[in-house]
């Protein structure tokens, strides 16, 4: 399984009045830039069959501009295991039940993806990547049980995604 990590992009800042802390949404700059990040992706051969998502409204929508860039193939199955407060083991027992996929992406928020990356390729969360915002990673999973474990291929920031169109 090819497993895509990518960082929700620019949201409206924590704390701004009139936006609570779960229901920021993405700024224009924000979906601007994803959406250009989006296609440095697709030139990336990125094209995964599920997105598996947080709920809040940054993730959906960073989710949704990635499914509408790269070719509107995959299906976006919101899971509450990527929002902040999220379960890693509960991401795991997903992936799992997606075994049979060749690419899945995951669309979330630090410090837990960022946490999944190093547990994933060096087998600890300690060993955390930090994933900028709209910025993505890609690991080659070779076994999912009894957690999963890959190697780390590459890891982008979103202005060399941006870069590639």
């Amino acid at each position: 399984m090819r497993l895509y990590i990518v960082r929700h992009a620019i949201a409206v800042a924590q704390g701004t009045p009139g936006f609570e802390a779960d229901k920021r949404p993405l700024t224009e700059e924000g979906i601007e830039k994803m959406r250009r990040a989006a296609k440095g992706l697709r030139k990336l051969a990125v094209h995964p069959h599920t997105i598996l998502c947080s709920p809040l409204p940054r993730a959906l929508q960073t989710a949704e501009i990635l499914l509408e860039e790269l070719g509107g193939q995959a299906v976006i199955k919101l899971t509450d295991a990527l929002a902040p407060s999220g379960n890693r083991r509960e991401v795991y027992l997903q992936l799992q039940a997606l075994r049979a996929l060749e690419q899945v992406m995951l669309v979330g928020h630090q410090p837990s993806l960022g946490e999944i990356v190093g547990d994933i390729a060096w087998g600890s969360p300690e060993n955390y990547v930090e994933l900028k915002k709209g910025g993505a990673c890609r690991l080659d999973i070779v076994t999912l049980r009894p957690k999963p474990r890959g190697t780390l291929l590459w890891i982008v920031t979103p202005s060399i995604l941006r870069s590639l169109v």
